[in-house]
C-alpha cells in the first residue's frame, strides 16, 4: 500500500497540473472502493461528525429502519420538600411540612431527516396537602414541521416571550399554572396552530391561532402560597368557577402576531395579541343571604401591543419589556426595564458573577387593592446572580423587590447544582418582609418558604 502511494505521488509531480488533480480524485476513489472505507465522505462533507453519520445510517439500513426515523425517550421526576416558617391563618393552612411528587416524561419521534417531529410531554404532580395541586396536565403533545425557512406546530405547546428577570410583561400565549410555583414561570399546555417565516434580512414572523383559553390555576383550600383575606363571616377564598364578560368565553378564538429581529447586538421582538385575557380580574361572590362567599375570577376579551428589547454591549446586557392594553377597564401601560453587568473570572476563577438591577411600573390605580391590587406598580428589582461555571454547573440567583411607595419588600432565592450525570438538587427561598398592612401582601405575610427539590432526569 505504502508503495501505491509513493508511485502516485511521482505520477502527480511529473504531470500538468489539472491531470495530476484528476489522477488524485480516481486514485482515492479506487482505495476507497473495498470494504473498508478511509473517510467515509465526500469532498463537500463536514468531517469526521459526518462519518459518524454515515456510519449510523449503514447500521440503521442494515436493521431494517431508516435513520432518518428517530425516537427519544427522556424526561424527570422530582421529590419536593417545603417547610413554612409560620403556620397559614387558616385552620386548613396551619402546617409547617409539606411533600410532593412530580413526574414529567418526553417521548419525541422525528422522521423526514429531522424535518419533521411528533413531541408528547405530560406532567403529573401529586401534593401531601393541596388536592388542588395534586393534577394533570399535558405541557405538549405537538407536531412541527420544517421547511426552509417556513416552520408549522400544531397541537399543544409552550411559547415564551421576554427578557426581563423580575417579571415577564410580555409573556402571554399560554396560561400560567400558578399552583405549581408562585414565580408564574409554570404554564399550562395551549392548544395552538404556529406558523413561523425567517428571512436574514426582515427577521421572523410568527402567526399564532388559539382556539381555547385556559383559566389560571390557584391554590386549594388547604393549600399554600394564596391569600387569606378577611371577610364578614369567615376569610375569603378563589372560587372553582369562573365568570366572562363580553364576548369572552373558553372557546373564543385568540391569536398573536410577532415579528423578531436582531439588529446587530440587539434582539428586538414586537408583538400583538386579541383574545381572552390570562390574567383575570376578581370580582366578589354572595351567598343567598348577601354576604361575601368568595373570589370569583373575572375573564375580559384584550387587546395588546408589546415589545421586548435585549442588547449587550461589552459587560452590560440592556432588557426591557412593554405594553399597552384595553379591554380591562381602562386601557393601560406596563414596563419592566434594567440592566445586568456581569464581573467575569472573579476571583482569578473561572466564575462569573452579575449584578441586576430592574425597574418594574403599572399605570393601573390600586383603587380596589382587596380585589384587583396591582402587584408592581411602582417598584425596584436589585438582585446578583453568580455562576461557578463549573462541571456541576452551580447558579445562584438571588434578589428583592422592592415597594417605592411603602417599602413592602419580596425577596426570592434560587439555586441549583448537579449531583452526577442525572441528578440535580434545586434551593428556593421566597417570602415577604417589612410588609405595610395597607399592602396587598399583607394577605401572603405568613407564606414564606424553603423549598428543596431533587430531581432525576431520565
Amino acid at each position: 500500500m505504502k508503495l501505491l502511494r509513493v508511485m502516485a505521488l511521482s505520477l502527480l509531480l511529473i504531470t500538468p497540473p489539472g491531470f495530476a488533480e484528476e489522477m488524485a480524485e480516481d486514485s482515492l476513489f479506487d482505495e476507497e472502493s473495498g470494504e473498508e472505507t478511509l473517510f467515509g465522505q465526500d469532498e463537500d462533507s463536514g468531517g469526521e461528525d459526518e462519518f459518524i453519520l454515515e456510519d449510523e445510517r449503514g447500521l440503521a439500513e442494515r436493521e431494517g429502519q431508516p435513520a432518518s426515523h428517530t425516537m427519544e425517550i427522556a424526561g424527570k421526576s422530582g421529590l419536593e420538600y417545603r417547610y413554612f416558617h409560620d403556620h397559614g391563618l387558616e385552620p386548613g393552612m396551619r402546617y409547617h411540612n409539606n411533600i410532593s411528587f412530580s413526574l414529567e416524561p418526553e417521548f419525541e419521534y422525528r422522521w423526514n431527516d429531522g424535518h419533521q417531529s411528533i413531541a408528547f410531554k405530560p406532567f403529573w404532580r401529586y401534593d401531601q396537602h393541596d388536592n388542588r395541586r395534586t393534577h394533570f396536565d399535558i405541557r405538549e403533545l405537538v407536531w412541527r414541521g420544517n421547511w426552509g425557512p417556513w416552520s408549522v406546530h400544531a397541537g399543544i405547546d409552550k411559547v415564551f416571550w421576554g427578557v426581563t428577570e423580575s417579571r415577564h410583561t410580555v409573556d402571554i400565549i399560554n396560561q400560567t399554572d400558578l399552583i405549581e410555583n408562585s414565580d408564574t414561570e409554570d404554564k399550562l399546555g395551549q392548544p395552538m396552530l404556529r406558523v413561523d417565516y425567517s428571512n436574514m434580512k426582515w427577521g421572523t414572523f410568527s402567526f399564532y391561532y388559539l382556539p381555547v383559553s385556559r383559566q389560571r390555576t390557584f391554590p386549594g383550600k388547604k393549600g399554600r402560597l394564596r391569600p387569606s383575606i378577611p371577610a364578614q363571616f369567615g376569610r375569603l377564598r378563589i372560587s372553582d368557577s369562573s365568570d366572562y364578560r363580553g364576548s369572552a368565553n373558553q372557546f373564543h378564538q385568540d391569536f398573536a402576531l410577532r415579528w423578531a429581529r436582531t439588529f446587530g447586538y440587539w434582539d428586538v421582538g414586537v408583538v400583538y395579541f386579541r383574545g381572552v385575557t390570562r390574567r383575570p380580574r376578581f370580582k366578589m361572590g354572595f351567598d343567598r343571604f348577601g354576604r361575601p362567599r368568595n373570589l370569583r375570577p373575572v375573564y375580559e376579551i384584550i387587546n395588546q401591543i408589546g415589545v421586548d428589547v435585549q442588547g449587550v454591549t461589552g459587560n452590560w446586557l440592556w432588557k426591557l419589556e412593554a405594553f399597552t392594553r384595553s379591554g380591562q377597564g381602562k386601557r393601560f401601560q406596563q414596563l419592566t426595564a434594567g440592566f445586568e453587568y456581569t464581573f467575569s473570572g472573579i476571583f482569578a476563577t473561572g466564575a462569573d458573577l452579575g449584578f441586576l438591577l430592574e425597574y418594574l411600573h403599572d399605570t393601573r390605580d390600586n383603587d380596589l387593592p382587596l380585589l384587583n391590587f396591582v402587584p408592581f406598580e411602582e417598584d425596584i428589582f436589585v438582585g446578583t446572580r453568580l455562576a461557578l461555571n463549573d462541571v456541576q454547573g452551580t447558579e445562584l440567583l438571588a434578589g428583592a423587590t422592592i415597594d417605592l411607595d411603602n417599602a413592602t419588600t419580596f425577596y426570592n432565592v434560587e439555586a441549583s447544582r448537579r449531583i452526577g450525570d442525572r441528578w440535580k438538587v434545586y434551593l428556593e427561598m421566597r417570602g415577604f418582609t417589612n410588609v405595610d398592612p395597607k399592602d396587598p401582601a399583607y394577605f401572603f405575610r405568613k407564606e414564606n418558604y424553603l423549598q428543596v427539590e431533587l430531581q432525576y432526569f431520565f
